[in-house]
């Protein structure tokens, strides 16, 4: 009898750290995105088209399985030459109360010049884990965001739709 006791007390112990750790990624699940254009347009003198001189887009992918995607793209154009940084993660992460776990298993990273094509690199890296402090939030338009904070500052993604 306390054997069958101790067992549904044990189970019921169990199925609360599962249903919390899945209701917990539940919460972060989801399409995050955060970037910004440059003010300052860029006209070609060739073409007359013009584009902003820079700009940037983050974003994290949190799927509900535990795995995640970090890509994020920058770009800067000046005197007719256009460099860019593209960098790609992933992984598997968990979530803990408000800390989330990133454990990358890949780490990509590409870098072009369109004037010194020599210096165009790609290059896999040593994946590192990193650990975030996560609230989430509403943003001045009232949009769902996710905030990241790693001690030294704090990032937020909006959610979007896919």
């Amino acid at each position: 009898m306390i054997s069958l006791f101790v067992r549904a007390i044990v189970l019921a112990v169990v199925l609360v750290c599962v249903q919390s750790a899945f209701g917990q990624r539940s919460a972060v699940a989801g399409y995050w995105k955060n970037g910004s254009v440059g003010s300052v347009q860029y006209k070609d003198r060739v073409t007359g088209s013009t584009k902003p001189g820079r700009g940037s887009l983050f974003t994290y992918r949190f799927n509900s399985n535990g795995t995640y995607e970090f890509n994020g793209y920058m770009e800067t154009t000046m005197y007719n030459c256009t460099t860019t940084l593209f960098n790609q993660i992933t992984g598997r992460y968990t979530v803990t109360g408000n800390q989330i776990e990133l454990a990358p298993t890949k780490d990509l990273w590409k870098n072009t010049n369109s004037c010194a094509a020599s210096g165009n690199r790609q290059q896999t890296k040593t994946p590192t884990r990193k650990s975030f402090e996560f609230r989430i939030s509403e943003d001045e338009y009232g949009k769902e965001q996710l905030c990241l904070s790693d001690g030294q500052g704090e990032t937020c993604y909006r959610r979007e739709t896919e």
